[in-house]
């Protein structure tokens, strides 16, 4: 018998042993997910994108050191990853040259709403989250107090909206303009302060949606994401027409609306842009300064007794009828002042002080309506009208 058909015989099997698995894998191949590393991403960051986890894509590649990653590296990812792509991985891959910096529009989650609720006799934080289907633990979180803090009566807490419930709060100053939230790479020489200074907003909204506690904590090469700016940062320093009035370069509503400039201690009271009244106020001293952001009436009350201060500091105060007093944030209030006339000149310890006459207009025009003498909460029928503080 001839030994060459066996010889070939041989070498067909050899053959097909080799080729057969190399286009298996192939094929294989062609349908794996992949990320090819980019400057300035990290496995945490990776495994973020495609809502997995560290530990999987260091399973999935081999990986011993989650810290190590290059640019260039084809990176296998679990099967059905969001917003994964199909590449072909080859045995050795070559780092790409980095891309052109660029500035690119991405989505931004937001927090959900919440609204004021305020403390009744026998309120419990555990009480008052289960109302509010939540935890007594992210009340604590929203509040900034201890999960075993005591609640006094009347006491604001800031809880989740729920029912589609509307709002009927002050609303703190991270009311973003409406606008689009980018992604910056960190150039070398910048720091965090300089890009939020390039996009017109602030430095500590920026950390905010970085999740940052340090601007420090910036380098070379990160994605950074720049929120638009609030309305109080966007209104800051605005013209003057001649008339004697600010030009703001948005209105936030149609609605009634407040804003005051603490530059030039005045009060507007409007109606989208319609300008309906002006007056002198007096806001809080250097040492304690009238807050600024964007907020809304929470409380109001015609009359009632002010006292604080130190009387050891030598700042005490007690002020019998107070009129015409509503409350825009904690214990910052707009209201009637009768121990002064500086008008146009800070004098208070962070309210904003009015003529008891304009103070009188203000709170009979702007909402929540209130006809009873004693206090009022703002409610969701009844909502608080808006109040921007910005220099």
């Amino acid at each position: 018998m001839s030994r060459r058909p066996f010889a070939f015989l041989v070498a067909a099997i050899a053959l097909a042993l080799l080729v057969l698995p190399l286009l298996f894998w192939q094929q294989a191949a062609a349908q794996t997910q992949a990320h090819v590393v980019q400057p300035g991403d990290t496995l945490s960051s990776i495994a973020r994108r495609y809502s997995t986890t560290t530990t999987e894509l260091m399973r999935l590649n081999g990986i011993t050191n989650p810290n190590i990653i290059r640019v260039g590296q084809a990176l296998a990812l679990p099967a059905g990853a969001n917003g994964s792509t199909t590449v072909t991985p080859t045995a050795t891959t070559t780092p790409q040259p980095s891309p052109t910096p660029t500035i690119t529009p991405t989505p931004v989650p937001t927090e959900p709403p919440t609204r004021i609720y305020v403390v009744k006799p026998d309120d419990t934080l555990a009480h008052i989250a289960q109302i509010h289907k939540t935890t007594a633990a992210k009340l604590a979180e929203l509040n900034d107090i201890s999960p075993a803090a005591k609640l006094f009566v009347g006491q604001p807490l800031a809880v989740p909206v729920i029912d589609g419930m509307a709002f009927n709060t002050y609303t703190g100053d991270d009311i973003p303009v409406p606008g689009k939230y980018f992604v910056h790479i960190v150039q070398d020489g910048e720091s965090l302060a300089s890009i939020a200074e390039e996009y017109g907003t602030s430095l500590r909204r920026t950390l905010k949606t970085n999740n940052l506690a340090d601007a420090s904590q910036v380098k070379s090469g990160q994605r950074i994401v720049v929120p638009p700016p609030s309305y109080a940062e966007l209104f800051t320093s605005p013209e003057y027409s001649d008339d004697g009035y600010p030009v703001y370069p948005a209105m936030p509503t149609t609605e009634k609306w407040i804003s005051v400039d603490l530059s030039r201690q005045r009060l507007f009271a409007w109606e989208g842009d319609r300008l309906m009244n002006s007056f002198w106020v007096s806001t809080g001293v250097a040492r304690t300064p009238t807050v600024t952001g964007v907020f809304r009436i929470w409380a109001k009350i015609p009359s009632q007794v002010m006292e604080g201060g130190s009387r050891a500091v030598g700042d005490y105060y007690y002020l019998p009828n107070v009129q015409w007093v509503q409350y825009f944030y904690q214990d910052y209030a707009l209201h009637g002042a009768y121990w002064h006339s500086n008008w146009g000149r800070p004098m208070s310890h962070g309210c904003v002080n009015l003529r008891n006459q304009d103070a009188k207009w203000l709170y009979e025009w702007a909402s929540p309506v209130n006809d009873e003498w004693k206090w009022y909460v703002s409610e969701p029928s009844n909502p608080g009208t808006l109040v921007i503080v910005h220099y």
